[in-house]
């Protein structure tokens, strides 16, 4: 296959359309204005530029990856693991208010792992990992944001 076959593949196009998605929402964010914050001060403006780079930072590990996969499985892979995520990420959405913040996005992020076949023969770093993923975006958004998350039934996770 040669470098231009490989970057027109079906798993390369959902990627690079999710980058130029996400182009035009940075472009977005840097049209948010201030009225009372100051240079160098947490602004309106800041988690979505936040969230772009770490969309930019995740497209880019998925595009390389892409580049990297071996030839055998472009026949029958192609939209596979984009249409994963996609269900993926409506299952999550819909999970999220029933079951919580905690439950939710623990199986949001083992099914985004196991759909890019993250230490698939190392159950227990793959399950710590995940918690893990967890924790930490449960830091940043309620510690650090300031952001209320939905909790499970009774509110203990």
């Amino acid at each position: 296959m040669n470098g231009s076959q490989r970057f027109f593949r079906l798993g390369m196009l959902f990627p690079l359309f999710l980058l130029v998605l996400t182009a035009i929402y940075t472009a977005a964010a840097f049209d948010i204005r201030t009225q009372f914050t100051g240079d160098g001060e947490i602004g309106p403006r800041t988690i979505p530029l936040l969230v772009a780079i770490c969309m930019y930072m995740t497209l880019l590990v998925v595009i390389f990856q892409e580049l990297r996969r071996p030839t055998e499985e472009d026949a029958g892979t192609g939209l596979s693991r984009p249409l994963l995520v996609v269900g993926a990420t409506a299952a999550y959405i819909l999970l999220f208010r029933p079951i919580g913040y905690s439950l939710s996005t623990l199986l949001f992020v083992l099914a985004l792992f196991r759909i890019f076949e993250f230490k698939p023969r190392q159950p227990v770093q793959f399950i710590l990992y995940a918690i893990a993923v967890t924790a930490v975006f449960y830091g940043l958004f309620a510690g650090i944001f300031g952001v209320r998350l939905p909790a499970l039934i009774g509110g203990v996770i």
